[in-house]
């Protein structure tokens, strides 16, 4: 077994001044008064900053780093005094105050917080200035294949030179779906991303199908870091801001994916004022798009149209070896014949003969290879099918893709990923695999950790088969969370297959991310079995009658952030909902009738400030799935929970404070399977014990949060006695949040090496006391991911060398820490390092890494941000063996980096990317949020 010792100290002094200060302030409720009207002040000042910074920001300016800190501080100290509010009040509501033994503790807290909010008000009088010049090109870079791929390259250096000789301000690229026009374009990203000396921004932006001008102007200013556009904000101030920020700069937008005509100088790209004979020449606005359509290029005024033509029959060869299995072509002559002709039913489109050629990886049969070619070829089933004439090649090699998929369930996986808006990243985690889970399509599981484990392995055979790719998210803050895209093509002939190729176009309707305002009519959708309105803007719904959707069983709302409850009519006309998607839409309040959905399997209610459940919330008798994390729930009726008799999986962690009616419905919860459970808990003792004695339950996800519980009730010892197999078996996520402590070991029990056999991910949160983690011997074989986040005093973390599986580590806001990897141990355990992202953000005085070179063969990423000392990386040549894809900081500290061999240096720069990732104000992480990306 593991345990945890925490090292406690008590400070006297600090303990006697706590007495003075309760002597002065005598009542607990004139101290809240007082820190009330301190709060207010201070948020007042806080706001002058914001305006102040706002108007920096114009002028092409970010938040200076003592700025950043003070703003994310005031908000932590937000979120404490408004604790303290909330005890005082259940203190009070309970016995009187000055009876209470918590009348001591309550007025403790806020002398020290009234302390605090001095401090900051002090310290605000000393930001000036409150920004600092942006660096010079804020934009992630898209990692690509420094090898241009078959046929591209002689259309970039086409749209090169003429960039480079000035000779238009627009170019046009135009051609069939799945050509390589978005190839194209990453490769002119790439092109002036290394160099600098035309453009001061390279600006990237993914248009798609049915967009809307303001959300490409939302984009364009996200990619900026330009903060000042609001989404009340109408297109013209948008315009207007973008053109204020950009018109002194030498700007590159590349627009992906456009349809029609767009307005270039509401993106902010027209130029300032007709240049006069004499005046300085104005700076360059130039635009290089892709559409599938000549028209558009002629309605945007494009001064260079460029079309994209499909391969001839050499280079589509070419391309398809590279994507086939080599040894399986050359092991036999008949093979490689009816491959060629494979190819050549390609038509030379580059994404048909990659999906094809990806398809028959794993075929080392002729008879297979002739089986998939008679299939290609089958005339009668392509003529039933209504289609243009440039999209049959395409479906002809999605179809044959789709087809050799193991199985049924990993098909309609793939086709579940349409139910996303075009060209948007979908966070694995969090959004894609929960929805295979409650669509039914992994459900051969005894608890959720399988049930990921199968998701993963679907998206492995999905992602091999080129229908998926993963993609870097493009991040808010400097979370990582892994997502994939899918082809808009890829998405195109899935959304054929669902609704138009069995007599029914309204199978499935998907609206998602298109800007609506309101649900379509209802004969649009009234025969529709999945409909998808994620991520618009819907705020009001019409009246429905009952049944009105008889066939309905899923219904996808989420991210719509208008309503404030879903109207009961609604519920009510879908008596055959299975699975319901309302996460981050806003509801505070659910109607009773949503307990008549008696077919309910799967309900996500998360990231919504909801307070209670309806009475009847128990009747959902076939629910199996109920995600309620971040939300505000305090209210829980009575059998809520326990009534739910085959109820697997239950979300409840981000919720501030568990109420005690939880604990009472998880003790008595007696379901048909083991309920995997993710829950926030104080950390006492006490509340680790009852989630042993909880019958029929594994943690999944589990929260030791220290904030509202003072240091003497903070759990001391978590040992062998404490860590029972209900808690750690199946712990996949251990976070420990705001606790007291100073050192934290983890300890071998008793009678097993290792309790934690599932955990993977490992968080440690406001931990500013903290000075040492030390693993003591303990094996964590498959710890994957370690986030450490403002633990201010941690020296080191020389024990994730230890850590066999680890492939992701970031470590944010540890002022202290000076050294990454202080003690490196033996030599194996520094080469047989799995790590393949590395995070450091906010480190003022980390100098180092490490003191010796660290072999990475698995390395891929690599981001620092904000360590001014930091000037040297720890890497040999080898690195270049690894698969490194992006270096990323800012320019100065990558210019002004020291090297024991220049040439590694020139080696390392093609895959250094500037990048701005913001965090606390400026960006809030959302881990429901999907990215529209390249």
């Amino acid at each position: 077994m593991a345990c945890i010792k925490l090292n406690l100290n008590v400070d006297v002094n600090s303990c006697l001044s706590g007495l003075k200060a309760t002597l002065r302030l005598g009542r607990p409720k004139s101290g809240i008064e007082k820190l009330k009207k301190e709060m207010k002040n201070l948020r007042d000042k806080r706001d002058d900053i914001k305006n102040r910074i706002d108007q920096a920001e114009l002028e092409g300016k970010i938040p200076t780093y003592q700025v950043s800190q003070w703003l994310l501080d005031v908000e932590t100290l937000e979120g404490q005094v408004a604790a303290i509010e909330q005890d005082f009040q259940s203190t009070r509501d309970q016995v009187p105050i000055r009876e209470s033994s918590n009348c001591c503790s309550i007025i403790l807290r806020v002398a020290k917080k009234l302390g605090e909010v001095k401090e900051l008000m002090d310290r605000a009088d000393r930001l000036d200035p409150v920004a600092t010049v942006r660096p010079s090109e804020p934009t992630v870079m898209i990692p690509i294949s420094h090898r241009s791929p078959v046929g591209i390259e002689s259309y970039e250096e086409d749209i090169v030179g003429y960039v480079d000789g000035g000779k238009g301000d627009i170019i046009g690229i135009y051609g069939m779906g799945g050509v390589g026009k978005t190839t194209i374009l990453k490769r002119i990203q790439q092109h002036y991303h290394l160099n600098h000396a035309i453009f001061d921004r390279v600006i990237w932006v993914v248009a798609s199908k049915d967009c809307q001008l303001k959300r490409l102007q939302m984009d364009i200013a996200k990619s900026l870091g330009l903060k000042t556009l609001q989404e009340s904000d109408d297109e013209r101030t948008c315009g207007d801001k973008l053109f204020t920020f950009l018109k002194s700069r030498n700007c590159l937008l590349l627009l992906d994916d456009i349809w029609e005509h767009l307005d270039l100088q509401l993106l902010g790209m027209a130029h300032s004022a007709t240049t006069e004979r004499g005046q300085q020449q104005q700076p360059r606005k130039t635009v290089v798009f892709t559409t599938r359509s000549e028209a558009v290029c002629v309605q945007m005024k494009a001064e260079k149209k460029i079309k994209v033509k499909c391969l001839d029959p050499v280079q589509a060869w070419r391309l398809f070896e590279e994507n086939s299995e080599k040894d399986v072509l050359n092991s036999d002559a008949g093979i490689k014949f009816v491959a060629e002709k494979l190819a050549k039913e390609c038509a030379g489109l580059p994404l048909a003969l990659v999906t094809v050629a990806r398809a028959m990886s794993g075929k080392k049969s002729w008879e297979a290879w002739n089986g998939a070619l008679r299939q290609i070829r089958d005339e009668h089933q392509w003529k039933t099918v209504c289609l243009p004439e440039d999209s049959v090649v395409m479906y002809k090699a999605f179809k044959l893709s789709y087809d050799s998929l193991e199985n049924d369930s990993i098909r309609e996986c793939l086709l579940c990923c349409a139910l996303w808006p075009e060209d948007w990243q979908i966070n694995q985690f969090y959004n894609l695999i929960p929805c295979w889970i409650g669509c039914g399509l992994i459900c051969e599981f005894n608890v959720i950790n399988e049930a990921f484990d199968k998701g993963y392995s679907y998206l492995e055979a999905l992602m091999a088969a080129s229908l998926l790719e993963e993609c870097i998210p493009m991040r808010r803050s400097v979370h990582w969370d892994p997502c994939v895209k899918m082809h808009d093509v890829i998405r195109d002939m899935a959304l054929l297959m669902v609704s138009g190729l069995e007599g029914n176009k309204r199978k499935w309707i998907v609206k998602a991310g298109i800007g609506l305002s309101d649900l379509p009519r209802q004969e649009e959708w009234q025969e529709a079995e999945r409909a998808s309105f994620m991520r618009n803007n819907i705020t009001s719904f019409q009246e429905y009658g009952t049944s009105t959707f008889p066939k309905l069983s899923m219904l996808i709302l989420c991210h719509n952030k208008g309503p404030k409850t879903i109207p009961s009519s609604l519920l009510s006309s879908m008596p055959r909902l299975t699975y319901l998607g309302l996460n981050g839409c806003g509801i505070r309040e659910l109607p009773m009738e949503i307990c008549s959905l008696t077919e309910l399997q799967y309900l996500d209610l998360s990231y919504n400030p909801i307070t209670s459940l309806p009475a009847k919330f128990g009747c959902l008798s076939k629910l199996e799935y109920l995600l309620l994390s971040d939300t505000d729930l305090k209210i829980v009726p009575k059998g809520t929970i326990s009534n739910l008799l085959i109820l697997r999986w239950l979300d409840i962690t981000e919720i501030p404070l568990v109420p005690e009616c939880w604990w009472d419905e998880l003790k008595y919860f007696k379901g048909r399977h083991q309920l995997s459970l993710g829950i926030n808990i104080d950390a006492t003792t006490d509340n680790i014990k009852q989630l042993n004695m909880l019958p029929n339950v594994s943690i999944w996800k589990l929260t030791l949060d220290g904030s509202n519980i003072s240091k003497h009730e903070q759990v001391t010892d978590l040992g062998t006695q404490q860590w029972g197999c209900r808690v750690s078996d199946h712990l996949e996520f251990l976070c420990f949040y705001f606790l007291k402590l100073d050192k934290l070991v983890l300890a071998t029990g008793v009678g097993r090496e290792s309790n934690f056999g599932c955990l993977k991910s490992l968080y440690f949160e406001d931990l500013e006391q903290l000075e040492e983690i030390s693993l003591n011997g303990v094996r964590l074989y498959n710890l994957r991911k370690i986030y450490i986040d403002t633990c201010r005093m941690l020296k080191d973390v020389s024990w994730v060398l230890e850590l066999p599986c680890l492939n992701f580590l970031e470590i944010i806001y540890c002022e202290e820490m000076k050294e990454l990897i202080s003690e490196v141990g033996n030599s194996n355990s520094i080469s047989s390092s799995s790590i393949q992202r590395l995070i450091l953000s906010r480190m003022p005085n980390l100098n180092r890494i490490a003191n010796q070179p660290l072999h990475f063969p698995y390395f891929e990423y690599i981001q620092v941000h904000r360590c001014p000392k930091l000037k040297k990386l720890p890497f040999m040549a080898e690195i270049l063996k690894s698969r490194l894809k992006c270096i990323e900081g800012e320019e100065d500290w990558w210019n002004n980096l020291v090297w024991d061999d220049e040439n590694i240096k020139d080696s390392l720069t093609p895959y250094f990317s500037v990048g701005l990732i913001r965090v606390g104000y400026c960006f809030q992480y959302d881990p429901m949020d999907l990215e529209r990306t390249p």
